[in-house]
């Protein structure tokens, strides 16, 4: 084999691990930015969370009924 012939073969292969690297540390930064942005979701949710009065949570929640107007007739299951 001639030396030239090998030569250029390894500057060719060179060049895809270099074009692979960068590929990958690509995918490598994308993946530390996409953590981050997870943990800082997370840290915001439990923020929001902890806003709450200790005594508020974990309880059930009140709803007061819908006043109903004059003109609407009551459903089926309302009269039953």
């Amino acid at each position: 084999m001639n030396i030239r012939t090998i030569l250029a073969e390894l500057k060719a292969e060179r060049s895809r691990l270099n074009r692979a690297i960068v590929a990958l540390e690509r995918l490598a930064a994308a993946n530390q930015k996409a953590k981050k942005s997870r943990r800082a979701f997370v840290q915001r949710r439990g923020d929001a969370v902890l806003s709450a009065p200790k005594e508020k949570r974990g309880q059930l929640l009140m709803f007061r009924k819908l006043r109903t107007s004059v003109r609407s007739k009551p459903s089926k299951a309302e009269e039953a």
